[in-house]
């Protein structure tokens, strides 16, 4: 019996995947879950999550009847969590004493750089200082680009989760080659080359995606007051109200997101009726994928003329949706897409950075390939 467990953290967040086989060429089991960690932050930079993240992962494995112990592999990535200390260096070397100190065996858990290759937690500490650090930072993308890299040769992966954006190129089966030269430059090229994009389908401003909207010949701006676009899947009903949730961005009744985007647009509902603000959300939500939209083109673009060959993968909790609407125009386009919503068993795309991270684990440790969709998901 083999286990391994994928970790994906950004700040307020944890996906765990727990994967175990009974032995060789026998189908792996899945578990997965998504659970809210409270960051705490502090004075000079200062934060902390590493207790209520080892707690969440303690409880997971009580109720899953595993002993820390009997992991075999655990395999940790993350989001923007460092972005709340002062440097980089400084969040990464935190979270390797958080797993030094834990329940854990250290020397089992490796902790991910962007070209994949897993870490130790002491590792870290002696050898990741300055710019090298941020080759740890902003890493989700390469559990949904190694499940794509897994099933295609060449591909271009877009996964769409509730904060972030990734767009990853994978050509001969190697995930994003030319961009990973330089891995301690490798988070500034994604996040000026279209591949890395602090735009989400919940969490994202709606001042992040344009200044202004346009609701038939009238043009509103946007007011500084906070409109998240959760209050625009509230209206539109993108995303299931329980996975919303679920991912920690509860949908709000709609006449409190009538009044969230009147406000955001400094009028109330006297001064514009639901009927302008819902088709005032839908023109916020094309814009939003249309942009995103526009971003696969500008990567697609970048690969020259082997462009039109690669597959095109959607993944994470809005990938299919925004997609499907980002291309509602462009057939030719739309029907190059291969869904993990579709592809994946039981919901496992919006997990598929922790599930990715967990099988590339499970295949190092037991020196065998599976199949990313045809596991076994627990209920």
């Amino acid at each position: 019996m083999a286990y391994t467990l994928g970790i994906d953290l950004d700040i307020d967040q944890v996906k765990l995947c727990l994967i175990h086989v009974e032995g060789p060429q026998k189908v792996p089991y899945v578990d997965w879950l998504i659970f809210r960690v409270p960051f705490h932050f502090g004075p000079d930079y200062y934060c902390e999550f590493g207790g209520a993240l080892m707690e969440t992962i303690a409880q997971f494995l009580y109720v899953k009847k595993i002993d820390p112990q009997q992991l075999n592999k655990i395999y940790f990535l993350s989001g923007m969590p460092y972005s709340a200390f002062a440097s980089f260096e400084e969040g990464l070397h935190y979270t390797a004493n958080v797993f030094i100190q834990s329940l854990f065996d250290p020397e089992k858990v490796g902790i991910l750089r962007a070209d994949g290759k897993p870490f130790t937690p002491r590792e870290i500490l002696a050898s990741v200082k300055g710019e090298s650090a941020s080759a740890f930072v902003a890493t989700q993308f390469y559990g949904s680009s190694y499940l794509a890299s897994r099933m295609f040769k060449n591909a271009v992966v877009i996964d769409v989760g509730s904060r972030e954006t990734h767009i990853t190129p994978i050509l001969k089966a190697r995930i994003d080659p030319e961009g990973r030269a330089k891995l301690g430059r490798y988070l500034r090229h994604r996040l000026s080359h279209h591949q890395f994009m602090p735009h989400g389908a919940l969490y994202t401003s709606v001042n992040q995606i344009r200044q202004s909207a346009r609701l038939k010949d009238q043009e509103f701006p946007f007011t500084a007051r906070v409109c998240r676009m959760v209050v625009i899947a509230s209206l539109l009903k993108y995303i299931h109200p329980e996975i919303a949730r679920e991912h920690d961005f509860p949908l709000l009744k709609e006449s409190d997101a009538y009044v969230l985007l009147a406000r955001a647009i400094g009028l109330d509902l006297k001064t514009i009726s639901q009927k302008e603000l819902h088709e005032l959300a839908q023109v916020i939500y094309t814009d939003f994928c249309d942009y995103l939209g526009d971003s696969l083109q500008a990567v697609l673009k970048a690969q020259g003329r082997q462009s039109e060959q690669l597959q095109l993968v959607s993944s994470g909790v809005a990938g299919k949706h925004v997609m499907e609407h980002a291309f509602r125009r462009n057939q030719l386009v739309k029907e190059r897409f291969v869904h993990f919503a579709d592809k994946l068993p039981h919901r496992l795309h919006e997990a598929s950075n922790a599930y990715g991270i967990a099988l590339y684990a499970m295949e190092r440790l037991m020196d065998e390939n599976f199949p990313p969709e045809k596991v076994e998901v627990l209920p």
